[in-house]
């Protein structure tokens, strides 16, 4: 596979505990479970959602970033009881450079089981295998310290604090760490 492959079929991936796949319409309200808790969207780069219709906007964004080949975004679902619980993937993807940015949320109930780092492990695997990327690099707010510990723990190195570097909705401009990992640094792990 390569990057122009990744947009001929949607690759759905598959862990021990989980499927990534594909995100349709009828996901709409399990998104918006997820993206209505203030909790998870704290340091989220959008406002908490207050209308299932948001998360159905959502969907569509990400699926028209796949369309027109800017992006790939995963719905994750655990293997057992079969529901939506989260989301992963690749924005920015840029084939010149070999580059892209990740982002990811997961529902509250879910945190601190390892769930996202296996979640990301099969993203970061089908990027720097499958799509030959050379670096991916994550944005994140600076207090949100267990985001930065679970990409550490990936391998992602903190390269630095970029100030007033994002708009995040109606929260305005945001300081952000940039963290990355490349392949190099992957392929040692």
């Amino acid at each position: 596979m390569s990057i122009d492959s990744l947009f001929l079929t949607f690759p759905p991936l598959e862990t021990p505990r989980l499927f990534l796949r594909r995100m349709q319409a009828s996901d709409a309200e399990a998104l918006f479970q997820v993206l209505s808790d203030d909790e998870v969207t704290q340091y989220y780069d959008d406002d908490t959602f207050t209308d299932s219709f948001q998360a159905r906007e959502q969907i569509e964004v990400w699926e028209n970033g796949y369309i027109h080949r800017r992006g790939i975004r995963w719905g994750i679902v655990r293997k057992e009881g079969g529901a939506l619980i989260g989301s992963c993937g690749m924005y920015g993807i840029h084939p010149l450079h070999l580059r892209t940015s990740i982002g990811y949320e997961l529902a509250r109930p879910f945190w601190r089981q390892g769930l996202m780092t296996e979640a990301l492990d099969a993203s970061l695997a089908l990027g720097f295998n499958a799509m030959g990327l050379n670096r991916i690099d994550a944005v994140v707010m600076p207090g949100n310290s267990a985001s930065i510990k679970l990409l550490e723990k990936l391998g992602f190195c903190n390269e630095g604090l970029l100030r007033e570097y994002e708009k995040w909705g109606s929260k305005g401009f945001k300081d952000v760490c940039m963290l990355s990992l490349l392949k190099r640094t992957w392929q040692q792990l």
